[in-house]
């Protein structure tokens, strides 16, 4: 993990994302301050499962890999987190273990929170823990989804979905392989790619070593809603 030179601040637009969505500007100030920006290599673990909790991030350039290993040695990814968006912060909250391994996905450049400034805006600032709450029950509810499309959902439509979901704000660019996007579907390499094919053949995507870039996200959309 490298330190990156904190001397510009960044801007308040970049900052009030996720948890900090709806923050005030105190609490802005606050976490702008006491946050230091961090770089990580293609692959590089950002933390490990059964790591204590030390800090809380927000992914602002690259992609962070949240997965787990099994005891035969395959890993599941569980998602890929993307620009403008924070993780991390279960453990913080209840002081437990952390509960997947994160790796960086491609060059990713993060924002870290340490866990005893994050405690310490969160006292000062009790109305930091009502976002956080809410930046949690989002969470949950976008599980809830994914679970009921699991189990109701034709497996393209579930791969559409999670497409836009993990897609780039500005770039529509999802650094993700096919075998992370079985795993995210409960269906084998094989199968995606499958789909993937028949989805550049239409024109809708193009495919790149470990990216997929929608061309048509409209037409996923329309395949993901149903």
């Amino acid at each position: 993990m490298k330190a990156v030179d904190s001397g510009r601040a960044l801007p308040r637009s970049v900052l009030a994302s996720g948890w900090l969505r709806n923050a005030p500007g105190r609490v802005l100030d606050a976490v702008q301050k006491a946050a230091r920006r961090q770089r990580f290599g293609d692959g590089d673990m950002i933390f490990a499962r059964g790591d204590p909790p030390t800090y809380f991030c927000m992914v602002l350039a690259g992609r962070v890999r949240m997965s787990r290993v099994s005891a035969n040695g395959r890993e599941s990814v569980y998602s890929v987190v993307g620009r403008g968006r924070w993780f991390g912060e279960i453990s913080l909250l209840d002081g437990k273990p952390r509960t997947h391994d994160a790796f960086a996905v491609g060059s990713t450049e993060l924002l870290v929170l340490g866990r005893r400034d994050f405690d310490r805006i969160l006292a000062v600032h009790p109305e930091g823990m009502q976002l956080i709450v809410q930046q949690i029950c989002a969470r949950l509810r976008v599980a809830f989804d994914h679970a009921e499309r699991a189990q109701q959902a034709p497996v393209d439509a579930r791969m559409a979905a999670r497409l836009l979901e993990l897609a780039d704000r500005t770039d529509h660019v999802v650094r993700v392989s096919a075998e992370d996007l079985g795993d995210m579907v409960n269906r084998s390499r094989q199968t995606v790619a499958k789909y993937l094919q028949a989805w550049e053949d239409a024109g809708w995507i193009r495919r790149h070593y470990r990216q997929v870039e929608l061309l048509q996200p409209a037409a996923l959309r329309r395949l993901a809603t149903g």
